[in-house]
């Protein structure tokens, strides 16, 4: 490989390595106790990663289906807040296993950049989780890939030169 060429970015590189664990077991109850803790906050980790008992990948959590579980058996029309506190006990006990999105695109760390685009792209989701031995060591999203794509492409464009904001 000439100094000019660039080397082959593998998602090891790239990946996300924080963001919070959840067991399928646990309630939305605490669930809601992570989301209002200070360290979340602060961090602004927008990933909820599911691991099943095993230790294994399982799945994530989306904000969506929180909300979705929170307004079960909330009918339209109702005056909302007292609606949502009324179905809050039972809403609460749901399990992260019961609302969890357990189709989430997998990679290898070794993956390039050309398999995440690709998986990230046919599942239409946000995220795709980086395993090793079937255990998340990262997550890939969108967002990190278009940042990506932006500085290779670009680069490329103006010969290098990626041209002030």
């Amino acid at each position: 490989m000439s100094a000019g060429e660039n080397k082959r970015t593998c998602l090891k590189d790239i990946m996300l390595r924080r963001y919070l664990r959840l067991g399928e077991s646990h309630s939305l109850h605490e669930v809601m106790g992570f989301l209002t803790n200070k360290h979340f906050e602060e961090s602004g980790i927008p990933f909820l990663v599911v691991i099943a008992e095993d230790g294994s990948f399982a799945g994530m959590l989306r904000p969506i289906a929180v909300f979705s579980a929170l307004l079960e058996g909330v009918n339209p029309g109702e005056q909302e807040e007292k609606a949502l506190l009324k179905a809050a006990p039972v809403n609460l006990s749901k399990t992260v296993g019961h609302i969890m999105d357990r189709n989430i695109p997998t990679l290898s760390p070794d993956d390039g950049l050309e398999s995440a685009f690709r998986s990230i792209r046919e599942s239409g989701s946000e995220v795709a989780a980086v395993l090793e031995d079937n255990r998340v060591i990262g997550l890939v999203t969108a967002r990190l890939l278009f940042e990506k794509a932006s500085l290779l492409t670009v680069g490329a464009l103006t010969g290098g030169v990626i041209p002030p904001a």
